[in-house]
């Protein structure tokens, strides 16, 4: 029966996947400890030395142990199987060699890079673990803040978990059950079992004699040591830049220098109310280290997880409550060949007194990004921008193999601008599509911040390189728009063509609180496509100044207006014309117009009708010549009672080459201050149709001067008279002069022509000598003579 191993009176039996009689346990060494993968390393007896080892790899294998409450179990999954050779030198059994490790070890075989959004710690482990087909209990009493962006760079599941429990003080430990064993996590002393059997255990020391087969304590080491008595951690957060993350946690220790600080910066959370707990972890995780004991037992119960009370130790105060942290396991079994060992069970051990809070120490490393990456810029369907009040992006890793380059792909990601202030500064944000250089803050993965863009083959450079190559500046694009539609500001440096070019897809609006200057050296072109309007002085008045050192053309196509609420000065040094071709120029003036000629003149030429129209008459002052020359005709006419008064304070000429007619409705006065003579080269005529009246004290005719008798009356059919180089109009409102004088009544006819002798003594005087007629006619050949010749009758 070489091939069949006894299995009776046995106190570990090994149950592998094998049938019974093919491995039997021989030996194991091993430990397991909150907190970390157990592994044990199982010696295994076989009557084969050809057994197919790849079909134990993977498969479960677990240990019966005889305890004091029973079968206890350690349970996992051979990872590792070797033949170690005979058994010893005369044996007919192979040892196998077969190392158990949890299920959880199998997530240090796989890695990831993966995000978790809007997740607690709970909720990663339980996704990540979702994963893999077996037990897990969750025993946690604390509550779990959701990160907000939490992601496995580079790392295995397993130490992706492991770091974010041991970041929020979560442990855990294995429950080994007969054909399995579940993953425990706790965050609690309250989450801990007694251990089954064994809720206390004695202390027995070497100078103590013990019963045979006796589970016992049979070593007990001490150990303190000096711990941080304070711990402090700070933390910023952009969306309060104000608010004060700082929170410390103080238990200093009961000895010297129990009151030294650890201070950590980045302590991986936006709350302060996450900040006091995270303190209180911290300082337990570092201060569950402060008091630690050793020991050494038989005790087969013996397992981390579990609590036991310790007895009958002489330092009464180790009687007490323990929280068995970790074991280390040496079973042996005694060989079926004489010489071979004997059997063993040897456990060490340590244990925290349970009222201290148990963290398991930040022993998992943090991965870095050690350096900056690239990430596409994405967002929701349909949008090429996709950003939030802070101008925050969404970006999909070129790692990432689970986002689906959309609005989920990351969280959202704060964009580095070459300026930023409050209310101020510079922003362009990056659009969906664009390549985008990605850094993190202190190098974690969970905190992104782009600080760059770059080009690649599908967005290419706005301007083709390397041909524009002197050429740089900003060429954006219209939201939803083509290529066509940016708006740029260029700049070109090339030798000879330098040149700034803006260009505005729509609109262009310029604001300067204060002072603009343009200096343009050469020449300036402004083409404008619809309206142009000015504003000067919007802010409560101002001056407009413009000096043009050449000429100054406008062409205005349509109509131009010109409204002026002040005064309007032109001055113009030498001659300005103003030239309508095609209409009338219609000047209005409301309060008056006056016009100033200094110098030549005023010459008008009017070859077409020449009409104004005075509302509220007309003054003139020339200080020197003033000349008129009219083509046509000339028609004045004052109409509604008005009168036209003409004052001359020099020499007045009237020269006509025609005939001049005057038609007087009224009366006709004329007054003259000085000597009054007119010269008439033809006869002069002058028709009254009722009668005369000539007031003077005397009367000369050609050079001879006659005396009317005063009140003398004249009356006949027809009467006549002439004189010589003398006519007045006496009833109409004009003054002319004539080469005579031609007088006729119905009745009386005076006939002076007697008196042209120039007899000197000759007079007709008469203060009231009176000439009347009817059907007086008088006729001038020039015009205007009545101003000058009226009062030869006074």
């Amino acid at each position: 029966m070489d091939n069949v191993i006894s299995l009776q009176r046995r106190t570990v039996v090994a149950r592998t996947p094998l049938p019974g009689d093919m491995l039997a346990f021989r030996g194991m060494v091993g430990h397991e400890a909150l907190s970390q993968l157990f592994e044990f390393d199982i010696d295994l007896a076989s009557p084969s030395h050809s057994l197919d080892m790849k079909q134990l790899l993977g498969k479960p294998l677990t240990l019966d142990i005889q305890a004091a409450g029973g079968l206890r179990h350690l349970n996992g999954h051979i990872t590792r199987c070797k033949l170690a050779g005979r058994e010893g030198p005369t044996s007919r059994l192979y040892r196998y060699r077969a190392t158990v490790r949890p299920w959880l070890w199998y997530l240090t075989q796989t890695s990831d890079s993966k995000i978790f959004q809007n997740k607690s710690v709970p909720d990663v482990i339980r996704e990540v673990l979702a994963e893999y087909p077996f037990p897990v209990e969750f025993k946690l009493a604390g509550s779990y803040r959701n990160w907000e962006y939490c992601v496995q760079y580079q790392e295995t599941d397993f130490a992706f978990i492991s770091r974010l429990m041991e970041h929020e003080g979560i442990y855990y430990w294995f429950r080994h059950d007969a054909d399995r064993h579940t993953l425990v996590l706790a965050d609690d002393i309250t989450q801990h079992e007694t251990c089954p059997g064994y809720d206390t255990i004695p202390y027995y020391g070497p100078d103590r004699i013990t019963v045979p087969r006796q589970e016992y304590i049979s070593s007990w080491e001490i150990a303190e040591q000096i711990t941080p008595g304070a711990f402090a951690t700070s933390d910023y957060h952009f969306e309060t830049p104000g608010a004060d993350l700082q929170a410390r946690r103080n238990n200093p220790g009961a000895y010297d220098h129990g009151d030294l600080e650890m201070y950590e910066w980045q302590g991986g959370y936006t709350n302060p109310a996450d900040a006091e707990r995270y303190t209180r972890i911290r300082l337990e995780e570092l201060q569950c280290r402060q008091e630690q004991i050793n020991g050494a037992c038989n005790v087969r119960g013996m397992a981390p997880g579990y609590l036991y009370t310790l007895r009958n130790h002489p330092r009464q105060a180790e009687n007490r409550e323990y929280l068995i942290l970790s074991a280390h396991y040496r079973i042996q079994e005694a060989g079926e060949a004489s010489g071979l060992d004997a059997a063993a069970f040897d456990v060490g051990f340590t244990v925290l007194p349970s009222a201290t809070p148990f963290r398991a120490p930040r022993i998992t490393p943090v991965p870095h990004t050690h350096g900056p990456q690239t990430a596409r810029v994405v967002g929701k369907a349909g949008e090429q921008i996709w950003t939030d009040s802070y101008g925050r992006i969404k970006v999909q890793f070129h790692w990432d193999r689970y986002g689906q380059k959309n609005e989920n792909s990351s969280c959202w990601v704060r964009v580095s601008s070459p300026w930023a202030g409050g209310g101020f500064g510079g922003i362009q944000l990056p659009r969906v599509g664009d390549e985008v250089i990605i850094d993190f803050i202190g190098g974690h993965p969970d905190r992104p911040i782009v600080i760059g863009r770059v080009y690649n083959a599908s967005n290419m450079p706005p301007w083709e390189l390397p041909g524009n190559a002197t050429q740089s500046g900003f060429l954006s694009r219209s939201r939803d728009g083509t290529p066509g539609n940016a708006n740029a500001l260029m700049f070109e440096d090339k030798p000879g063509s330098e040149l700034v070019w803006l260009h505005a897809e729509r609109d262009l609006t310029s604001e300067v609180e204060g002072n603009e200057l343009h200096n343009t050296d050469g020449t300036r072109c402004t083409t404008i496509g619809s309206n142009d309007t000015t504003v000067i002085g919007a802010l409560g008045g101002g001056n407009r100044d413009i000096t043009v050192h050449g000429t100054d053309r406008l062409q205005v196509d349509s109509t131009r207006n010109v409204n002026v609420d002040g005064a309007e000065t032109y001055t113009v040094k030498q001659q300005r014309t103003v030239h309508v071709t095609d209409g009338l120029m219609k000047e209005e003036f409301d309060q008056g117009l006056h016009t100033t000629v200094a110098a030549n003149g005023e010459i008008r030429n009017i070859t077409g009708l020449f009409d104004e129209t005075l509302n509220d008459g007309e003054k003139r002052l020339v200080t020197g010549a003033f000349e008129e020359t009219i083509d046509g005709d000339v028609t004045q006419t004052i109409k509604g009672g008005g009168t036209f008064t003409e004052t001359i304070m020099a020499n007045h000429i009237h020269d006509l080459t025609g005939t001049q007619d005057s038609t007087i409705t009224g009366a006709v006065t004329h007054t003259v201050n000085g000597t009054f003579t007119q010269t008439v080269t033809e006869p002069l005529t002058v028709n009254a149709d009722t009668s005369m009246t000539v007031n003077t004290p005397s009367w000369t005719v050609s050079g001879a001067k006659q005396a009317f008798w005063t009140g003398s009356f004249l009356r006949g059919t027809p009467a006549r008279a002439t004189v010589v180089l003398a006519a007045a109009d006496l009833w109409g409102v004009r003054q002319q002069v004539y080469a005579g004088i031609n007088s006729q009544w119905s009745t009386v006819k005076l006939d002076l022509a007697a008196f042209k002798n120039g007899d000197q003594g000759f007079e007709f005087g008469g203060a009231a000598t009176q000439i009347k007629g009817i059907g007086v006619q008088i006729k001038s050949g020039v015009a205007g003579i009545i101003s000058r010749v009226a009062n030869i009758f006074p």
